[in-house]
């Protein structure tokens, strides 16, 4: 009995979990800067048999308006790296798409089909593994498990054109909607437009992941997790800042810090008190990755599922 504990120990102690997560949102909004941001903060495993190809835009400069233009995403890419995340192996796959037009209706229409499109093509390849006679048992799952939807600062809330892509998004990923370049903002700014967003997702009715409620009397949720679950879902939308490319350098303690410098003083990009990245990345790496995952196989992908066999009885 005990071998048998220890056997199933040792393949939970190194099974890798697969998490997939794509950014969207319109153009210079810092999707491929937040890409770059978490990619620099990963603990990635070296010890893997082949090496991770790492996209160009990972290494290029991007403040300056030409930089910018050359560093923009133009066609939809994704990469997979073998990372530990306190004491656990995941496969984390990142995929980066094409800034949405905010000047062509026919364009934009065309370009959130295309991302529906790649994250229904996930679902396709499960529903074809599937139906098999022989399964593939080393079959990786593709499906996004987040999405993260990046909302410009300057608008007073969703606009239009966000709760139509929003409207249709949620129908098919877990949606985690991003306030972009935060730093822009005071802290007043900030709370209005969080509320602004938080009453336009309620208004419209628009199903943005939601976080577990612990209820009363739940014994399941542990107090340290619900508090923890309770202070991220305060912060929805989640505010981020990316750091600038250039060293800087905490005046209080000579530390190389990962943020930006401004006349007034210095932003860090991973001080929760500055803006929301690092309870972003707990909520997307840690405290809710379960979570991710089965909301999108027993809801999104059933739904999927159940609609292409249905359209096969048709």
């Amino acid at each position: 009995m005990s071998s048998k504990m220890s056997s199933r120990s040792r393949r939970r102690k190194h099974a890798i979990s697969q998490l997939n997560i794509m950014v969207v949102g319109f153009r210079s909004l810092g999707k491929t800067s937040f890409i770059r941001m978490l990619f620099d903060t990963l603990s990635i495993r070296r010890n893997s048999k082949e090496e991770p190809v790492l996209p160009a835009s990972l290494f290029q400069s991007a403040e300056s308006v030409r930089d910018a233009e050359e560093a923009r995403t133009k066609e939809l890419y994704s990469f997979t790296l073998d990372i530990d995340e306190e004491g656990e192996k995941i496969s984390l796959t990142l995929v980066d798409t094409p800034g949405f037009v905010r000047d062509n209706e026919l364009r934009l229409d065309v370009q959130v089909t295309e991302a529906l499109r790649y994250i229904e093509a996930q679902f396709d390849h499960t529903l074809a593994e599937e139906t098999k006679v022989k399964r593939n048992p080393k079959a990786v799952d593709s499906q996004i498990h987040a999405c993260l939807y990046f909302i410009d600062n300057a608008n007073n809330g969703l606009t239009e054109k966000d709760i139509r892509i929003l409207k249709r998004l949620t129908v098919r990923v877990n949606v985690i909607p991003i306030i972009a370049k935060a730093d822009l903002l005071t802290n007043t700014q900030l709370a209005n437009l969080k509320e602004a967003i938080k009453k336009d997702l309620k208004t419209h009715e628009i199903p943005v992941f939601a976080f577990p409620v612990d209820e009363e009397g739940d014994d399941e949720m542990e107090p340290e997790l619900a508090e923890e679950i309770a202070n991220a879902q305060s912060q929805v939308p989640f505010s981020i800042i990316a750091p600038e490319d250039a060293a800087i350098t905490d005046p209080n303690t000579g530390d190389r810090i990962r943020g930006r410098q401004y006349a007034w003083g210095i932003i860090d990009c991973l001080n929760p008190k500055h803006c929301d990245f690092v309870v972003l990345r707990n909520v997307l790496l840690s405290s809710q990755r379960k979570l991710f995952k089965d909301i999108t196989t027993e809801v999104f992908y059933e739904q999927y599922r159940t609609e292409r066999l249905m359209a096969r009885k048709v």
